[in-house]
């Protein structure tokens, strides 16, 4: 008799490729819809794409960094310069897309984590359908601000660690300090995150769920997927020793105390 599991496997897989891309569409139509209604920017908004032009204009993100505020996480201004110099699209256009995209991606993630931790297709579906009407997402998801990078790598770390709990791997490990590090590039909160992980892989060890060299491997992975990452970004700004040399300045700043 012939194997049909694989089949069956395979058709599973489709027919999830086809649910989430439905998913997608729905929540790109409804912010589509959202911003057709009110296609006005909010504060913070506008704001950022002045920075961003700024950036552009002097080609230079140190001078963003002190000249326009002390601080600001890269990751959502550098992929909307990006798309910018692509495309030769101006900011708000530029910005807006990325935020419909990444925006639009949330309910899909929110499906396939429901999926994933109740294995019961209607609770997933009816979680989707939450994330895809939520006011406050679809507000965000229509706005070039940072929440959505923030939120969608947020929500990418959140799996995969939860992932890391059930079975925990290096790869997994390692694919969590990465997403840590896009995270806190977007929102510096997602430090947050870094105590919370330790102390995961910690108790792991404690209720002997993974051995010592286990610990440590997944750990060492962690960190350096983290610091990986966290270089990549700061050379897409241009990093250099000028870097080190602001950290003074930074931290005036936010002392409000000349060092």
């Amino acid at each position: 008799m012939p194997d049909t599991r694989l089949t069956s496997k395979n058709s599973r897989y489709h027919a999830l490729l086809c649910i989430g891309v439905l998913i997608y569409a729905a929540s790109l139509l409804v912010r589509l819809g959202k911003l057709l209604i009110d296609p006005s920017l909010v504060r913070d908004a506008a704001l950022y794409l002045n920075w961003i032009n700024s950036w552009v204009e002097t080609g230079d993100f140190y001078f963003l960094v002190l000249g326009k505020a002390p601080l600001v996480p890269p990751v959502s201004l550098w992929s909307i310069k990006t798309l910018m110099e692509f495309t030769g699209i101006d900011a708000e256009i530029a910005g807006r897309t990325l935020s419909l995209f990444l925006g639009s991606l949330i309910p899909v993630i929110g499906f396939f984590f429901a999926l994933r931790f109740t294995r019961n297709i209607r609770v997933s579906l009816v979680s989707a359908l939450l994330l895809i009407v939520h006011p406050r997402l679809v507000e965000f998801s229509v706005q070039p601000i940072r929440e959505n990078w923030y939120i969608i790598f947020n929500a990418a770390l959140v799996f995969v660690l939860c992932e890391a709990v059930r079975k925990s791997t290096v790869l997994k490990w390692g694919a969590c300090g990465g997403f840590l590090a896009l995270s806190a590039f977007s929102r510096f909160e997602a430090l947050e995150f870094f105590p919370i992980a330790a102390m995961i892989l910690l108790f792991l060890f404690i209720f002997k769920k993974i051995s010592l060299k286990e610990m440590l491997q997944s750990g060492m992975a962690f960190c350096l997927t983290f610091g990986a990452t966290a270089l990549l970004v700061l050379w897409s700004v241009d990093f250099d020793c000028r870097f080190f040399s602001r950290i003074r300045l930074f931290a005036g700043w936010l002392f409000r105390i000349k060092l």
